[in-house]
């Protein structure tokens, strides 16, 4: 019965402290829009250029992995 309450306890905490991933989306966007000279957003993620960057990093892991002996 205790470890329920203290799990209880402990997500109800998280549930405070964390923010909206949508709210700390919008701190990043207006952080980073000085140096990149324009506002990012989640839609640039989910178009084009977001599938493009996502393959590229993957490509990037692959090799990394690959060179370290771990596949």
């Amino acid at each position: 019965m205790f470890s329920h309450l203290v799990y209880f306890f402990i997500s109800e905490a998280l549930l405070i402290i964390m923010k909206p991933i949508g709210e700390i989306e919008d701190e990043l966007a207006n952080k980073a829009e000085p140096f990149l000279g324009f506002r990012p957003s989640s839609k640039l993620k989910r178009g084009p250029i977001g599938i493009l960057i996502s393959l590229i990093c993957i490509v990037i892991v692959y090799i990394q992995l690959n060179k370290s002996g771990i596949i």
